[in-house]
């Protein structure tokens, strides 16, 4: 990976995810950006260190072809059900617009078939899913790599996405009163989701480190921050049980 190491995982996400708005300061108006997701299983022989090469292959390949709108990660389970520990991965990248997606992906599709294989040589990838993501809460400390968790949620009866970024407003002020560091992130699924899924939109949180996680939890389970969640986001969508990721920053943007 090796590419900037040292930025941010939740500055990177801040820069990248709310470069036109954010719902921060319960003003600003949403503005989406583009993110993509391959699910992939390292190939027989093959490991992190293998995909390190490549990367550091590709990073050099996107500087000489001044691709400096894309950030991206590396996604390893931590907490998962029924995952290899050892060779499930995700690519986790990101725009901040549809338009600097698309303008990756047309570079990528015309320019990158001889790295493709590189990669392909060293993991296989059976999904690409697309999304239209906004971040909805910022903080969090300096990290060379991070923590996130994902939760897949649908929408109660009745309930719309203007009632959503509503609650979420409410759910801020209360992480705000307590000091809580990660970054939210909503993600509305277009191109690649599975046709018979269960879910409306996914929730990633992250956060710099373990340490940081462990501090939010305990302000969540003991510090009533689930019966202000219940009272607010809880109210119009019910998500699943929370996965949780290393995060290794391979893109920084720029």
């Amino acid at each position: 990976m090796g590419h900037k190491k040292k930025l941010a995982l939740c500055g990177a996400l801040l820069s990248a995810l709310s470069a036109s708005g954010t719902l921060a300061d319960n003003h600003a108006s949403p503005v989406w950006g583009g993110t993509e997701l391959y699910a992939c299983m390292m190939n027989e022989g093959k490991g992190m260190g293998d995909l390190m090469n490549v990367v550091d292959e590709w990073n050099t390949w996107s500087d000489k072809r001044d691709i400096d709108n894309y950030y991206a990660w590396v996604l390893n389970p931590i907490y998962a059900w029924d995952a290899d520990f050892e060779r499930t991965a995700f690519w986790f990248g990101h725009a901040p617009s549809l338009a600097d997606m698309g303008e990756v992906a047309h570079v990528w599709l015309t320019q990158g078939a001889e790295l493709n294989n590189k990669f392909n040589e060293t993991w296989t990838c059976n999904a690409h899913l697309e999304f239209a993501s906004m971040i909805v809460y910022g903080g969090g400390g300096e990290a060379s790599s991070g923590y996130a968790s994902f939760r897949d949620c649908s929408f109660r009866e009745g309930m719309l996405f203007t009632d959503l970024m509503e609650a979420t407003a409410r759910y801020n002020a209360h992480l705000d009163a307590n000091e809580v560091q990660s970054v939210t992130v909503y993600h509305l699924p277009g191109h690649g989701n599975p046709q018979d899924k269960t879910y409306d939109m996914k929730i990633s949180q992250w956060v710099s480190d373990m340490a940081v996680y462990g501090a939010n939890a305990d302000k969540y389970v003991n510090g009533e921050g689930w019966k202000a969640y219940g009272e607010t986001v809880g109210e119009v969508v019910s998500c699943d049980s929370p996965r949780m990721y290393s995060a290794t920053l391979v893109r920084s943007g720029d």
